[in-house]
C-alpha cells in the first residue's frame, strides 16, 4: 500500500441526488432507501483525497475517468471517506466501473477498511485481485462497465461482479488498518502502479456519513458575525500566522500591512517567534537535535533586529536533563522534543517557551499510532531563557499523565494575562481518527508551577489563543473541523464553542485581533471540483467580536 494514502488531505463537496443508473442486484433494491453515496456525478460531503501533479482526472459523459500513468514515488489519485463501520455488523459496497488498465495491486482499486482491518479489491483488466489477501479470479474488466459488490464482515469479504460471485474471502480479511482508518475509498493507490478507470458510481451500506459541523455563532454576551474569507497562499497547505508590535501580519513568506486586505512577499515568519519592546524578533525552529553534551540539544533560531525586513540564522543551546528522542503522529524520528508553539516575555523579561516530547521515563505508547512506530505519551513542558533566545533550560513540566488521553500533552499554546497569569493550552488526541479533549492549565508564578489541567473543549488539535482589547479572550482549535471558542472572565469559563469552517482542513489554525473588535483566523482550506481534482490554499477568515 503506498504511503501516502495514509496522510491524505481533506475535502468536502455537497451530496449530489442525481440517479446512479440501474443496480443489476436485484436482492438488494428493496434496500435503495439505505444506500448512502460516495460519488454520484458529484463527491458526497466529507469525502477527502489525494493527487500529485503527476495524474490526472475528468467527469465525462460515461463518469469520473482517472488515471495515473506514473510510477514516480508520490504519484497517485484517491478519494476516500470516513465511513464509521462497526467491525461486528460490516458494510456493502457498490461500485460500477471499467477498468481501462492496472499494472498493479492499488493500482485501480477500491479501499474497505473498518477500522480493523482493510483489503484493496484490485480491478486489473483481465482479473479482480484481493491486494493484501492475494486472492484472485479472471474476469475481463476492461471491454464494458460491471457492478462489483464487496461485503465485509469481521474477518470476511467477498466480491461479486454482476451477480456472480468471484471471490470468497472468508477469513482473509485480516489484513491491518493503516493506522485504524474507517474508510471507503476508491482510484489509483499506489506510487509503484499505473491505473486508469471510470468510475460511474460509488456507494455502501452498514455505515454513516457525520452531518454538518459547521454552524453559526451563538456567544452569550457577545455579537460575533463572520466575515469574508480570502486566499492569502494559493496551493499552500497550514501555514502559522505571527502579528508584530506595529500590527502587522506575516503568514509564511507573506506580510501584510493593513490588517491582512493586502499581502507582499517577505520573509518568513511563523507563531514560534517573539518580538521584544525594542523591536527584535527571535524564532525558534520545531525540531531539536541531541548534541554531544548530556541533556544539551540545539536547536535552530533566527533573530532579526530591522522588524523583520532580514533574518540571521543562529543556533539556540537548550538544556532538558531528561529529554528524550521520540516519534511524531506521522512516524517521523526526532531527536529530541519539539518546540511548538509560543515564546512569552515572562514579568522579569526572561521568555518562556512552550516544548512537547518525551522524557527517559515516558514510555507509554499512544494507542492510536502503529506499535511499530513506538510512538510514545507526550510530556508538555516549558523552558526559560535570559539571553535573548541563545540558550534556554528546562523550567518546569506543565502536565503529564498517560491516563488523560490518547496522547497525554501536546501542542501547547501560551497566552499571558494583564495581572501576569500564564495560560497553557493543550492538546490530547486527533490522531488516528480519534480526538479527545482540548486542555487548559494555568500558572501564577512565571511557569515555575502550573495547575492541574481542566478541558475547556471536546477536542482540539493546535490551539492557538489571543487576547483582545475588550478583554475577550479567544481560542481557536480543532480536528474534526475548525472551532472557536470565548471567555470573557479571563479564561475561568468557556463559552460559545463553534465550528467556523468544515471542509477539508488540517485543523490547524491561528488568531490574532488585527483591529479593535477584529480576528482574522488563518487556516487551510482544501475543495474539490466535479472533475476530481484538487485545490487548496492558505485562507484567511474576518470576524467581528463585540461586547454586549
Amino acid at each position: 500500500m503506498n504511503k501516502s494514502l495514509a496522510s491524505l488531505v481533506v475535502l468536502v463537496f455537497a451530496l449530489s441526488a442525481a440517479s446512479r443508473g440501474p443496480l443489476t442486484f436485484a436482492a438488494t433494491s428493496a434496500q435503495d432507501a439505505s444506500w448512502q453515496a460516495m460519488y454520484d456525478g458529484t463527491f458526497a460531503r466529507g469525502v477527502t483525497g489525494w493527487s500529485s501533479e503527476l495524474t490526472r482526472s475528468e467527469k465525462t459523459q460515461e463518469g469520473l475517468r482517472v488515471a495515473d500513468p506514473s510510477t514516480q514515488k508520490g504519484s497517485g489519485r484517491f478519494y476516500h471517506l470516513d465511513w464509521h463501520v462497526d467491525p461486528a455488523l460490516g458494510a456493502t459496497v457498490e461500485t460500477r466501473l471499467k477498468a481501462v488498465s492496472c499494472s498493479a495491486p492499488w493500482g485501480v482499486a477500491l479501499l474497505v477498511a473498518d477500522g480493523v482491518h482493510e483489503e484493496g479489491v484490485t480491478f486489473f483488466s483481465d482479473k479482480i485481485v484481493l491486494a493484501s489477501a492475494g486472492l484472485s479470479a479472471p474476469f475481463d474488466a476492461a471491454h464494458a462497465y460491471h457492478t462489483y459488490r464487496v461485503q465485509i464482515n469481521g474477518s470476511d469479504i467477498k466480491v461479486w461482479a454482476d451477480e456472480k460471485l468471484l471471490l470468497d474471502g472468508a477469513g482473509k480479511f485480516t489484513a491491518e488498518a493503516n493506522h485504524n482508518r474507517n474508510q471507503i475509498g476508491f482510484g489509483c493507490a499506489s506510487s509503484a502502479a499505473t491505473g486508469e478507470a471510470v468510475w460511474q458510481w460509488v456507494r455502501f451500506q452498514g455505515g454513516r456519513i457525520e452531518p454538518p459541523l459547521a454552524g453559526k455563532p451563538d456567544v452569550a454576551g457577545l455579537d460575533v458575525r463572520i466575515g469574508e474569507t480570502q486566499t492569502i497562499i494559493p496551493g499552500g497547505q497550514y501555514i502559522s500566522m505571527f502579528k508584530f508590535n506595529d500590527g502587522g501580519l506575516a503568514v509564511g513568506n507573506k506580510r501584510s500591512s493593513d490588517a491582512g486586505r493586502t499581502w507582499k512577499s517577505a520573509h518568513p515568519f511563523h507563531v514560534g517567534a517573539f518580538q521584544f519592546p525594542d523591536g527584535e524578533i527571535v524564532q525558534l525552529g520545531f525540531r531539536t537535535t541531541k548534541t554531544n553534551r548530556d541533556g544539551w540539544f540545539s536547536g535552530d533560531l533566527a533573530r532579526s533586529t530591522d522588524n523583520g525586513l532580514t533574518l540571521k540564522k543562529e543556533t539556540a543551546a537548550i538544556l532538558i536533563p531528561e529529554g528524550a528522542g521520540g516519534t511524531g503522529d506521522d512516524g517521523s524520528q526526532f531527536q529530541g522534543p519539539v518546540a511548538d508553539h509560543a515564546i512569552v516575555q515572562l514579568r522579569d523579561g526572561s521568555l518562556l517557551a512552550g516544548m512537547y516530547g518525551q522524557f527517559k521515563t515516558d514510555r507509554v505508547l499512544v494507542p492510536t499510532m502503529p506499535v511499530k512506530w513506538q510512538c510514545f505519551k507526550y510530556r508538555t513542558f516549558v523552558v526559560r531563557s535570559t539571553d535573548r533566545g541563545r540558550t534556554w533550560e528546562y523550567l518546569a513540566t506543565v502536565a503529564y499523565d498517560p491516563g488523560i488521553g490518547l496522547e497525554s500533552f501536546c501542542e501547547p499554546d501560551l497566552l499571558t494575562l494583564p495581572n501576569g497569569d500564564i495560560l497553557c493550552f493543550m492538546r490530547t488526541g486527533g490522531s488516528g481518527g480519534r480526538f479527545t479533549p482540548l486542555y487548559l492549565s494555568r500558572s501564577k508564578d512565571d511557569g515555575k508551577t502550573w495547575s492541574q489541567p481542566e478541558p475547556v473543549a471536546d477536542r482540539g488539535v493546535w490551539p492557538n489563543s489571543c487576547r483582545m482589547k475588550n478583554g475577550v479572550l479567544v481560542c481557536t482549535y480543532g480536528r474534526p473541523g475548525n472551532w472557536l471558542m470565548f471567555s470573557l472572565d479571563d479564561s475561568r469559563t468557556w463559552k460559545g464553542h463553534f465550528c467556523f469552517y468544515d471542509r477539508g482542513t488540517t485543523s490547524y489554525n491561528s488568531v490574532e485581533e488585527i483591529e479593535p473588535d477584529t480576528l482574522l483566523v488563518v487556516y487551510d482550506g482544501q475543495f474539490l471540483d466535479d472533475n476530481g481534482n484538487l485545490t487548496r490554499g492558505v485562507l484567511g477568515t474576518r470576524l467581528t467580536v463585540k461586547r454586549r
